[in-house]
């Protein structure tokens, strides 16, 4: 007999919270936050708040600060969050930060540290009068932060990384630099707090607001780094794999690696995955497609050991994900997808951590026409740095006959879907309406992409189009979102707001010649992962898959962002998926 498990207490559920942010492990936190349904708790409203602004969700943190009224709670943490917000808000802006909003976060924390009297507000408001420009305010507040405890008297991160911030402000390299240094040692010197205290570095340092040689210290107190990992398949060998086993090792060490994303495949990969486990790292296994193909292609070929060590690697892992769910279909495109996919998420971890994203990779030295010396060159053509192990000659295993290859066409492509909240319910009347207002609009939007639209296609009040590329559909879906925001909802009897709900989502997909409209067409799992995904898009809002968001992270100087939005369950039992909001960095 099973006996039913009482759902957590919300104190329960906020340790949980927090110690996810501690590991630096923002989705999970937010993922956590969310299961709580009631709003009546202040400390998990609270929490969410705090973990979308570390996921960088400025916008969606501030209304949310305010519809829970978190202002009205007397705690300096809940009044020091809208100022960390607006600050968040500051820098937002390209180029140099808004330099009025600065102002506004700096004078808000200074509020608030003269009705708490705590040092965190004060050495927040410090830091901003400083890039602001406001010297002396900086200094006089970061004296008083220095002045409040002794260094020896200090104990905790937050303490002494909190003194460290205000010898920065004050000049002191040495004095910051031993503060920091102490402050590491620290029991809670987790990676959500030093995240913390890099971001605030960096912003000091890009302003040139700080003494020569503070650039140190954002080394010293970088978080640890976020590895993609990758390398060739081989049959092993006891002492080959031992060299290739310490290097790996060594490398893993020096470059303090605290997080890694990758496949599982025998040789290099399941090589690499060990050290990290044995290390302490955290391990996210993504695969290029179904499991059951991954092993058959890419383990079982090199033995049965190999297999043996994935499943061991797979069990120490924090999380298993697929780029694709599909079957293998035979050539190399998939696995370079699943590569590309991986190398996305690692840097989009990397983001939230502000740490480094780096490749890590075992691979010959006559190893550039493989699949892996193409992942190295993909990270590296794209800014990422890549730390190769050169491996001798490697035996490589004799691997089973694709499957037969159709001959069809297949691609990579951005796939989006859109549809009209409550067509269904128009009048008959306005039907036409709709049809000026909204379809002719988005048809003049895309006219703009017509030379790189692979094809279009209505459904009533549905939009699905291919792009060559995530970008470039990127920038379609938001120049469509915000001209059909201009749509009058009174001529169409629809509430106020109601506008647009657009999915995209990045896949391989078929492509051929369609008997029936006569011109090409493109189908498969993928286009039907995207048309699932448009249904639980909000109104006004463009809405991202997981894959999606990190092959557009692949790309250099993109202008989006992608905030999560949580694990979201797709309509007819399709399963439940990680779900982004696109919108226009800055």
């Amino acid at each position: 007999m099973t006996i039913p498990q009482s759902p957590p207490t919300p104190e329960h559920r906020a340790a949980s919270v927090r110690a996810a942010l501690a590991r630096g492990d923002l989705l999970g936190a937010y993922d956590e936050v969310v299961r709580r349904g009631s709003t009546d708790h202040h400390g998990l409203n609270y929490l969410e708040v705090l973990t979308l602004a570390r996921l960088g969700d400025t916008e969606r943190a501030l209304r949310l600060y305010d519809d829970y009224g978190l202002a009205e709670v007397d705690d300096v943490d809940s009044l020091s969050l809208k100022a960390r917000l607006l600050k968040d808000l500051a820098f937002q802006a390209d180029g140099e930060p808004n330099h009025e909003k600065l102002m506004a976060a700096c004078e808000l924390y200074q509020a608030v540290h003269v009705r708490t009297r705590s040092s965190y507000p004060a050495i927040n408001a410090a830091s901003l009068a400083l890039i602001a420009g406001q010297t002396e305010l900086a200094r006089k507040l970061a004296d008083e932060v220095a002045r409040e405890t002794p260094p020896e008297r200090r104990r905790g991160y937050f303490s002494l990384a909190t003194l460290a911030e205000a010898l920065v402000v004050l000049g002191d390299v040495a004095g910051a630099r031993d503060a920091l240094s102490r402050a590491l040692e620290a029991e809670d010197a987790d990676v959500g707090a030093r995240s913390t205290t890099v971001l605030q570095l960096q912003r000091l340092v890009a302003a040139k607001s700080v003494a020569p040689g503070m650039e140190s210290l954002l080394e010293l107190v970088q978080p640890p780094r976020v590895a993609m990992f990758c390398g060739n398949i081989f049959v092993g060998g006891e002492e080959l794999e031992a060299k290739l086993a310490a290097a790996m090792s060594a490398l893993i060490a020096r470059e303090n690696v605290g997080f890694a994303y990758g496949a599982l495949a025998a040789g290099s990969d399941i090589v690499i995955a060990e050290q990290l486990i044995a290390r302490g790292a955290e391990l996210h296994v993504v695969l290029p497609f179904a499991e059951v193909d991954f092993l058959e292609q890419s383990v079982a070929p090199a033995g049965e050991s190999w297999v043996a060590r994935y499943h061991a690697c797979k069990a120490a892992a924090t999380e298993v994900t697929y780029a694709s769910n599909m079957t293998y279909m035979g050539g190399m495109e998939q696995f370079a997808y699943g590569s590309k996919v991986t190398m996305g998420m690692a840097r989009l971890r990397a983001r939230q951590l502000h740490a480094e994203a780096i490749q890590l990779v075992i691979v010959e030295d006559r190893g550039d026409g493989t699949l892996s010396g193409s992942d190295v060159t993909a990270w590296r053509s794209t800014g990422g740095r890549a730390e190769v192990v050169a491996a001798p000659p490697l035996t490589r295993p004799v691997m089973p006959p694709p499957p037969p290859k159709l001959n069809v066409d297949r691609g990579d492509y951005g796939l989006m879907f859109t549809d009209y909240p409550g067509f269904s319910k128009l009048d008959e009347r306005v039907l036409p309406i709709f049809w000026e207002e909204v379809m002719v609009r988005s048809a003049g939007i895309l006219e703009a992409y017509g030379k790189v639209i692979r094809q279009g296609n209505t459904w009533g009040d549905a939009i699905f189009a291919v792009f060559g590329d995530a970008p470039t559909a990127a920038a379609a879906a938001l120049d469509l979102c915000e001209g059909l925001a201009k749509v009058d909802c009174k001529r169409l009897g629809v509430r106020d707001g109601t506008a647009m709900r657009i999915a995209l989502h990045y896949g391989s997909t078929y492509s051929g010649y369609d008997p029936v409209t006569k011109r090409m067409n493109y189908y498969g799992s993928e286009v039907s992962k995207a048309a699932r995904i448009e249904p639980v898009t909000p109104s006004g809002s463009v809405y991202v898959t997981e894959p999606f968001a990190a092959v557009l992270e692949m790309q250099n100087d993109h202008p989006f962002v992608c905030n999560y939005v949580g694990k979201i369950a797709l309509p007819k039992n399709y399963g439940t998926f990680p779900l982004y909001r696109l919108s226009r960095a800055g």
